[in-house]
């Protein structure tokens, strides 16, 4: 079994339908592919910025190598280093991404593949966003107990002071 990340946006007037258009499922796992293939699939999902940060470790290994003296080997190794960690850390890359595009966290899902997670993601779905249902379920509360100091206008701890 693996866990899905659903992640949704919200646009003023969406009715579910046109919301569920908009639903992006982001599996946990390890990315072989992202392992041996690291430039290709970062321009697949278009991380851009994770992109451009491969090609300037990418160069200033290179110049390194050529004109710092460091050994290939070294170069190599920091390489290896950098696709085992886009390899594990893909997801949540793809995940930020989605974040700054204006998505939410909607739920996060169980399932043998990503039709299955889908399945159990909208027979669930009550189309209402993280935010709408949590203002929704919650009423406002008022303190029943006094305020301490709440007419003397003081603020902090030391009143006197």
């Amino acid at each position: 079994m693996a866990s899905w990340t659903v992640l949704t946006r919200t646009v003023p007037g969406d009715t579910a339908e046109q919301a569920a258009g908009r639903t992006v499922f982001v599996r946990e796992k390890f990315s072989w592919v992202t392992l041996f293939f690291a430039p290709i699939v970062l321009l697949r999902f278009r991380l851009w910025l994770v992109f451009a940060a491969y090609v300037a470790v990418m160069v200033l290994m290179g110049l390194a190598e050529v004109w710092g003296g460091v050994a290939d080997g070294v170069g190599n190794a920091v390489m290896i280093g950098f696709h085992v960690l886009l390899a594990l850390e893909l997801p949540r890359l793809r995940q930020r991404k989605l974040e700054r595009l204006g998505y939410e966290e909607t739920a996060v899902v169980v399932a043998a593949d990503r039709d299955e997670a889908e399945h159990r993601f909208f027979a669930e779905w009550d189309g209402l966003f993280p935010a709408a249902r949590a203002a929704s379920a919650l009423p406002a509360i008022r303190p029943s107990f006094p305020v301490p100091g709440g007419s003397s206008g003081v603020i902090g701890a030391f009143p006197g002071a």
